[in-house]
């Protein structure tokens, strides 16, 4: 777990630093929680040790979401490039809606060709990225405009790291990471990050990463 520790670290770091200079959401990030606590989940979700900790000791803050039904999630934003929605705990439940269990005439059933240990934690633009609970390390899957899932870290922790990556070149590039006229990723942003994004993850999940998050 000392892995997952500091790579959730860096990323605090990261994000604070990135939100304090050009982030565009108040109140509505992953913050440290001031006492170590696991909230209620819903008892048909199973959480790996590494889930269990992040949610144990992290929190996800939406301050617009608070005393409504809206379903409660943390931003985190890539500059110009993309937002990642991570769902609170109390609430993962509803995001695994669609995923797990479907409508079947009118009923919720369990959809039969959703693996249950598949467990969605956050989205972009609606599309899942998913946690194997069941394997060890906590592997991190993303499905992109409703495709099959691809490995795109292999262990939380990775995850974690290569978005500290992707947040860190978004600060260098003070937030402009796209061309304002075409609007694709600029190549100086792309070379900045994919060294070290591939040393991490390795090519094949780097760069469904990076097709994940539309940024090549």
């Amino acid at each position: 777990m000392l892995e997952l520790e500091a790579a959730l670290t860096r990323f605090i770091e990261q994000q604070d630093l990135y939100n304090r200079d050009f982030g565009l959401f108040t109140d509505h990030e992953i913050r440290q929680r001031s006492e170590v606590q696991l909230p209620p989940v819903d008892d048909r979700i199973t959480l790996s040790p590494e889930l269990a900790y992040l949610y144990s000791h992290y929190e996800m803050i939406d301050a617009m979401a608070e005393g409504t039904h809206k379903m409660k999630n943390a931003a985190v934003e890539i500059g110009e490039s993309a937002v990642i929605y991570f769902v609170s705990p109390e609430h993962l439940v509803w995001q695994q809606m669609g995923y797990r269990w479907i409508s079947d005439k009118g009923e919720t059933v369990e959809s039969s060709n959703w693996p249950s240990h598949h467990v969605v934690i956050a989205n972009v633009n609606d599309d899942p990225l998913i946690v194997d609970v069941q394997a060890s390390a906590s592997p991190v899957y993303a499905a992109f405009e409703g495709g099959e899932p691809k490995l795109i870290a292999n262990s939380l922790a990775d995850c974690f790291h290569a978005l500290s990556v992707l947040i860190e070149g978004a600060l260098l590039f003070q937030g402009e990471t796209c061309d304002e006229e075409t609007y694709e990723t600029k190549p100086d942003f792309l070379a900045h990050v994919m060294p070290s994004l591939s040393d991490l993850l390795g090519s094949e999940q780097m760069d469904a990463l990076l097709e994940y998050l539309s940024i090549r």
